[in-house]
């Protein structure tokens, strides 16, 4: 992967590009249509916080928790005025800007700045609490944690150490581990009671039902840009003021989901009074691929364009 080779001034700036938008998403997907169309439009600091928020986001479209793409755009604000146009090389610093967790921090650090500090992902976890017989259920699990990182880390190589965790608890070290190629079996505290020191997450599920609406005048549509909440600074098909009893022409759905959230939106040909009026804009249909929407609205866009001549 093209993150584990950078070096140079700029690369503390491009990993954390890398591990804001690996936040949630595949880090593949991130890497085959995300990070280097990103760095080309923003290829520093000062570069993102002198853009404009609606291009960051359009740049954004598709990868999802667009709060991410605010919070990128708000530090690179606050790193330019406090810092110099530089990320700070420091935690607590770096944990003060918006939208940077705790694994974010030194994740920059480690692999931005070749700090030797010990970076604890979801993998690295599932290795450590493995390796040292942690039980799950112990108070402050993620500080323990976080002690045996540190503790542990390779000081002379705290990048190729850190990366190679990660790599281990994806690779070998997983839900189900294969012991017998673990590098790390010969010391393993845990292998012979896995089930004691392994981590299961319960996974809450809730599929939502959405009926929006397209409406088309004069080639244009109207979408509902919010000022607010969740898809703030977005543009989206508004909802239909009737969610229940629907007569109007389907003309597809799409399936969509985010954080506990599975989606199943239909589209249907509305009229302006079917519509909810909160937010409503009148769109040119050839502006819509220049503008930040949300991921579900880019799918119900795709609907349109199969099934409309608009």
């Amino acid at each position: 992967m093209p993150i584990r080779h950078l070096s140079g001034p700029n690369a503390p700036y491009q990993i954390y590009i890398s591990e804001i938008m690996s936040q949630q998403t595949q880090i593949s997907v991130v890497l085959e249509r995300y990070f280097t169309p990103f760095l080309k439009a923003f290829p520093t600091l000062h570069a993102l916080a002198c853009a404009p928020l609606e291009r960051v986001l359009c740049l954004w479209r598709g990868l999802g928790y667009y709060a991410r793409a605010k919070h990128l755009h708000q530090s690179a604000q606050i790193c330019c005025q406090r810092y110099g146009g530089q990320l700070p090389q420091d935690y607590t610093a770096l944990r003060a800007l918006p939208g940077i967790g705790a694994y974010s921090a030194r994740a920059i650090l480690c692999f931005g700045f070749r700090q030797a500090v010990g970076v604890v992902d979801a993998n690295v976890a599932r290795v450590l609490l493995r390796l040292f017989a942690i039980t799950p259920q112990r108070a402050k699990l993620a500080s323990i944690l976080q002690e045996r990182a540190d503790a542990f880390v390779n000081p002379l190589n705290p990048f190729d150490h850190n990366q190679a965790l990660i790599d281990l608890g994806a690779l070998v070290c997983t839900k189900q581990p294969q012991c017998a190629i673990c590098p790390l079996s010969f010391a393993c505290q845990g292998k012979d009671a896995l089930e004691k020191f392994t981590q299961y997450k319960k996974s809450v599920s809730i599929a939502l039902d959405l009926h929006c609406g397209l409406c088309v005048q004069k080639r244009k549509l109207y979408l509902c840009y919010a000022t607010q909440g969740l898809y703030a600074h977005l543009y989206q098909f508004p909802l239909l003021k009737n969610q229940e009893l629907i007569t109007l022409p389907l003309l597809g759905s799409v399936r969509h989901s985010y954080t506990k959230y599975r989606v199943h939106a239909m589209l249907y040909q509305a009229n302006l009074e079917d519509l909810q009026p909160q937010g409503l804009e009148l769109v040119d249909v050839h502006a819509l691929n220049d503008l930040p929407t949300s991921a579900l609205s880019t799918k119900l866009w795709a609907v349109c364009q199969r099934h409309l001549k608009v």
